[in-house]
């Protein structure tokens, strides 16, 4: 279990990271959406290795979803 500092610096870097990369709902089609909110994203990888090395961030292609270390934070 993560501690609770640790969440809060990971929901840090996912909030940060939204900012680099905005999501493309708006540009998502309505079965897209439908399939984020069933929980089926579609996960990308951006280099972060400079701003956060050793750590595995995804975020969400069609909503505002990012994922630190396998948690899902929505942004």
């Amino acid at each position: 279990m993560k501690s609770p500092e640790k969440s809060s610096d990971d929901f840090e870097l996912a909030v940060r990271v939204a900012k680099l990369w905005p999501n493309r709902e708006h540009e998502a089609s309505s079965p897209l959406g439908l399939l984020c909110r069933l929980g089926l994203h579609r996960w990308r990888r951006l280099n972060l290795s400079a701003v956060a090395p050793n750590r595995n961030i995804l975020h969400c292609f069609w909503c505002s979803k990012v994922k630190v270390d396998g948690q899902v934070y929505d942004i």
